[in-house]
């Protein structure tokens, strides 16, 4: 095909990290130019003027690329807080959060997380990988506070993450704007009385 000759004389010229950044960089202008629901791996192939089988190659889905661009974009990817204090750093990755989301855009994660419960993917759990993600930030963030005397130890993985999991339930279902009262709210009257020594 026309398409695909064009494609291999393309990629002949773009190997490993090279042609890996080509075809992030027309995922990522795909996504802003239709937006998740209407990206293809077809469109974005024809955009990085590739082939979708080396598309394919390296991502499965839509939802691993675009996850793919977020991550080389800094979105969806964090070092814990650690300002000494776990008051502190429980509301400094709730902002965090906040301020990712608000990056990403709802309908790409509404979009995502509509095609995982739908199966689009199977052999890819997104909820499981942002889960795993949000586990990990928060469990950094307990173990600096038990070091320094200010929680417990052994404390529930379902309380770790408790913080995150209620502020995504917020910002994915409310339209309402998030305020420093509520994230203050969730951290001292729901997270740290069940946390602290």
């Amino acid at each position: 095909m026309k398409h695909n000759a064009s494609s291999e004389n393309a990629d002949s010229r773009r190997y490993g990290s090279e042609l890996e950044n080509a075809l992030l960089d027309a995922a990522e202008q795909e996504l802003n130019a239709v937006g998740y629901n209407g990206l293809t791996m077809k469109g974005v192939a024809e955009r990085a003027k590739t082939s979708r089988s080396v598309l394919n190659r390296r991502w499965n889905s839509r939802i691993e690329l675009v996850l793919a661009v977020l991550r080389r974009c800094g979105l969806i990817t964090a070092e814990p807080p650690n300002t000494g204090y776990l008051r502190a750093d429980v509301l400094a990755l709730m902002n965090w959060f906040i301020v990712q989301v608000s990056e990403i855009g709802k309908d790409v994660i509404l979009g995502m997380l509509s095609d995982a419960a739908s199966g689009y993917d199977p052999s890819f759990d997104v909820q499981k990988d942002i889960d795993e993600s949000v586990i990990k930030w928060m469990s950094s963030i307990i173990e600096q506070a038990i070091a320094r005397g200010e929680a417990r130890p052994e404390i529930p993985s379902i309380v770790v993450t408790l913080p995150i999991d209620l502020l995504r339930a917020k910002l994915l279902i409310s339209r309402d704007a998030i305020t420093q009262e509520f994230l203050e709210k969730v951290a001292d009257d729901i997270f740290l009385p069940l946390v602290r020594i």
